[in-house]
């Protein structure tokens, strides 16, 4: 629910059974506020959550037909807290105002028949109140924004110097990969807009320990120990090891969950059988949990060509209604600060640069309206780099800067 605005004037929304009331408060009270008038509970909701109107200030009075004044502020207090609850009550009724008071539920409460002075006085002390709290939660939006933006980089800039450092050909050149598929998953932006904005001010001072210590849990997964997949080459039946993956994870989860399709019965890469099935089976096993319910992971497995001409095998992982926040939960660079990333986020990192150490690729083209697919393409015979990258190149780092400025621009508008 959308709620202050600063292009547009702040509102007082009256709300009274007695028609008399409502226009005698816009009489005396119109013409230095915009003063919005209901005459029911319901018809002043409705105004209140329609989100057409700047609100700040909601004086309701506590006996009206069908529902009471305290039922009205409660209910705005739960989907508007940032709008001021005032009551206006009889003598008769002070006992529910005062307690209102103690719950919470309204600011202040003023008796009937009103003193214009009082009431005037309560008015421009909530009105200040308002405008001061938006002013206050509008510095600390900004200033959690620039925080994430911050911290959304810095995570970004440790991976592309640890890959130099990672016991895997092809490192800087994967992780470049997976770094710029990652950023330009749009369909991740309300996810990821939502699960950080859980974070707040408080929690700032544990960030820095917190981001360091999850740097170096990564950097030992990922090395330790290597995930080399030619280390002990042999014939492999990918078909045959595909489809004894799928039964297990199918298994596992009660269900048909992931299909193998096929244009051939058998489809040979030499690499070490092991390390090809732990790299499958990583990348498979979230890939199976991404769909919604009733959908199934679609796994294409077909001869073909590197780009360079190498002989190989395509591996197409297929998702019709794939849900964007499970999918995030999987990409180390988008867990929420504070928050352990699944296991399964660093099996499939750890796999993915399994596979750029053998020549092969992984490329992740961002979802569109839940259609998701992960292409993978395997050598025919597993092989070292023919140059060994130790670094991302500076055109690269400025690629990833400017893909991330574009998420920026995109998503991270963070709550406070």
């Amino acid at each position: 629910m959308e709620s202050f605005r600063t292009d547009q004037p702040v509102e007082i929304l009256i709300v009274d059974d007695e028609p008399q009331a409502v226009k005698y408060f816009k009489k005396a009270f119109g013409t230095r506020y915009d003063v919005l008038t209901a005459t029911s509970a319901d018809e002043a909701e409705t105004l209140i959550l329609s989100g057409n109107h700047n609100i700040a200030l909601v004086i309701s009075d506590q006996r009206m037909p069908g529902r009471s004044g305290v039922s009205l502020l409660n209910r705005i207090r739960n989907e508007r807290p940032d709008i001021i609850r005032m009551l206006t009550t009889a003598y008769a009724d002070l006992d529910s105002a005062i307690d209102a008071v103690n719950k919470g539920e309204i600011l202040r409460y003023i008796s009937k028949p009103w003193d214009l002075r009082v009431l005037e006085a309560e008015i421009e002390q909530a009105i200040t109140f308002y405008l001061l709290k938006n002013e206050y939660d509008m510095l600390l939006r900004d200033k959690l924004s620039a925080l994430h933006r911050t911290l959304l980089r810095d995570r970004m800039n440790d991976l592309a110097m640890l890959s130099g450092l990672l016991p895997y050909n092809n490192a800087p050149l994967t992780m470049y990969h997976y770094l710029k598929d990652a950023i330009a998953e749009t369909a991740w932006r309300p996810s990821a807009q939502k699960a950080w904005s859980q974070l707040r001010i408080r929690d700032h001072w544990r960030i820095p320990v917190e981001e360091t210590q999850r740097a170096i849990e990564l950097s030992e997964v990922l090395t330790t120990p290597p995930l080399l997949a030619d280390a002990h080459p042999s014939e492999v039946d990918l078909v045959a090891m595909l489809t004894g993956c799928a039964d297990e994870i199918n298994r596992e989860l009660g269900g048909q969950q992931v299909v193998i399709h096929a244009n051939q019965p058998q489809l040979a890469v030499s690499a070490d059988p092991a390390a090809i099935r732990e790299i499958i089976t990583r990348l498979m096993d979230p890939m199976s949990q991404w769909a919604a319910a009733g959908s199934v992971l679609l796994v294409n497995v077909s001869r073909d060509t590197l780009d360079d001409d190498t002989p190989g095998v395509a591996i197409q992982f297929e998702l019709r209604n794939c849900e964007p926040q499970r999918s995030m939960q999987d990409s180390v660079l988008f867990t929420p600060p504070l928050h352990t990333a699944p296991k399964r986020a660093s099996d499939y990192l750890k796999a993915s640069l399994a596979i750029g150490h053998i020549g092969g690729t992984i490329s992740s083209p961002p979802m569109e309206n839940g259609y998701k697919q992960i292409h993978v393409a395997l050598p025919a015979r597993a092989k070292a780099a023919t140059k060994k990258i130790n670094a991302l190149p500076q055109q690269w780092l400025q690629d990833l800067s400017d893909e991330y400025e574009k998420w920026v621009l995109g998503t991270l508008e963070m709550a406070a």
